[in-house]
């Protein structure tokens, strides 16, 4: 608990299951190229860890990883395919940067990470998981682009705040959105495509939403 820095060599290639575990008076980690996996809740609770440098090698950031840190900032790589369920839950984000790499967004991913206010989803994710922006309070605007096709229960379940919605799709039918997925439609406004706003206004989920307007041609 009295650790507060931690240097991995370049030998180490994974960060493996709650290796730094509970180390609360962790402010400062070191990661080098050589590792390629940061494990399951390698370093859960660690609630004074406020940055952290991922390298290009790492392609996979596990269940749980970075849950309960105290991380204001995350850059992810290009190099990670995989974001892990709850991940980077509870921690204090204000923002993040989620490159066209990654192709899942675990589960609970984000959950109550109650600072962050916007979010861009890149074009290579197919599904926003359950729990995945739950209790996002601060959260005001989302990017989606045509690429994700489905949003599930409680996705934004607790983002009160969310007011707006970007989604790069013109066709409703291609994007399936579970009945529990939280967002709070009657007080938001939804950005499409213009060829797609007719079909929007017209499909009993998201013609429930209280503005529907056209983005720019894509």
């Amino acid at each position: 608990e009295a650790l507060t820095s931690i240097n991995i060599p370049e030998s180490v290639m994974k960060i493996g299951k709650s290796a730094f575990y509970g180390c609360k008076a962790l402010r400062s980690v070191t990661i080098p190229n050589s590792v390629t996996e940061i494990g399951y809740s390698a370093f859960f609770g660690c609630r004074e860890l406020r940055s952290v440098n991922i390298p290009n090698s790492v392609t996979e950031i596990g269940n749980w990883a970075f849950s309960g840190c105290g991380l204001t900032s995350i850059n992810i790589p290009e190099s990670v395919t995989k974001i892990g369920k709850s991940a980077f839950g509870a921690c204090g984000l204000t923002s993040i940067n989620i490159p066209n790499s990654v192709t899942e967004i675990g589960e609970s991913a984000f959950h109550v990470c109650w600072k962050l206010k916007n979010v861009t989803i890149p074009n290579s994710v197919r599904e926003i998981r359950e729990w995945a922006f739950s209790g996002c309070k601060a959260m005001t605007s989302i990017t989606i682009p045509n690429s994700v096709t489905w949003i599930g229960d409680w996705a934004f379940s607790g983002c009160e705040n969310l007011k707006e919605i970007i989604l790069y799709q013109t066709d409703p039918s291609k994007i399936k959105v579970s009945e529990r997925s939280g967002l709070y439609k009657t007080q938001a406004t939804l950005y499409v495509p213009k060829e797609g706003v007719a079909a929007f206004q017209k499909d009993p989920f998201w013609s429930e939403f209280a503005a529907i307007y056209p983005l720019p041609m894509i």
